[in-house]
């Protein structure tokens, strides 16, 4: 990358946690480049005791760049967003305050966060789903693949499938990713169901609020004017491939990336492809 002095902020979806983000943080990090992947405020470590609001979360992101500004005295504070689904939301508001503030005194250069581009997994500025019924037996599945995946690792070096045939493919799983790869049960068993059970109801009840509302910043896409990388899947059924592509074609200086058979869960699905696209694309814009 061109930009020495550049940060990486990772941030997670709805239910995540920063554990989710660490195979972004880990890899940002073998090259040198320092990222960091904050949980949420009411999402895995971030604990919440009283009701909040999406625009909380901003406040709390906007504090962390703040605070991380102040304690790094480089002649430029550079971040590169990085969000995954809510996360990638989150991202869109924060530029666009970027944006906003920029030109305005309220911060001296050396201290204000410089944002210089954005990486939209799986988000969209008008999000859509087209996510059918979940019947019961479904979520008996996942639970019982989410079981015997921990328990077959535990017991073989090289775990057999069976389950995954047998449960996981007629499971909530078969919405969120399309290629069943033991690394990708690994993520759902180790990662994804400890953030399910830490996600507290503040947080749901924040982010359902939001929806009721009708979120829609596709109107506002134009004031971002930095590089942006939109990422989708094309099997996308939590917020949809269209939604995505809608997404980056209102952001002025975007690619657009669509990834074939691929669901919600896809850095878990094809992580190296994954990173080696972003690497590339950081090469050429950041």
């Amino acid at each position: 990358m061109k930009n020495q002095n550049l940060r990486v902020l990772c941030l997670h979806g709805h239910p995540g946690n920063s554990d989710a983000m660490q195979i972004f943080v880990q890899h940002f990090q073998s090259q040198g480049i320092q990222a960091l992947a904050p949980s949420l405020r009411g999402y895995g470590d971030c604990k919440a005791n009283l009701p909040f609001t999406m625009l909380d979360h901003i406040q709390d992101l906007e504090n962390i760049l703040n605070i991380s500004c102040t304690s790094n005295h480089s002649d430029e504070n550079s971040y590169l967003l990085l969000g995954w689904s809510l996360g990638g939301i989150l991202a869109m508001e924060l530029a666009l305050r970027y944006e906003a503030l920029k030109d305005t005194v309220a911060a001296p250069p050396s201290i204000r966060p410089k944002i210089v581009g954005l990486i939209l997994i799986a988000t969209a500025a008008k999000p859509r789903s087209n996510l059918p019924k979940i019947h019961w037996w479904e979520y008996t599945n996942l639970a019982i693949a989410i079981f015997l995946h921990w328990l077959l690792s535990k017991t073989f070096s090289h775990p057999p499938t069976w389950h995954i045939q047998w449960f996981g493919k007629h499971s909530l799983i078969k919405y969120l990713i399309q290629q069943h790869t033991l690394f990708a049960y690994d993520c759902i068993t180790n990662i994804g169901s400890k953030a399910f059970f830490q996600t507290s109801h503040y947080a749901h009840n924040a982010l359902s609020k939001a929806l009721k509302q009708g979120y829609d910043r596709t109107g506002d896409l134009s004031k971002i004017t930095m590089p942006c990388l939109a990422i989708a899947a094309d099997r996308d059924l939590h917020i949809t491939p269209h939604s995505t592509i809608e997404t980056a074609h209102l952001l002025p200086n975007c690619q657009l990336i669509c990834y074939p058979n691929t669901a919600h869960l896809l850095p878990w699905e094809i992580r190296e492809q994954l990173l080696a696209d972003i690497d590339q694309w950081c090469a050429q814009n950041i």
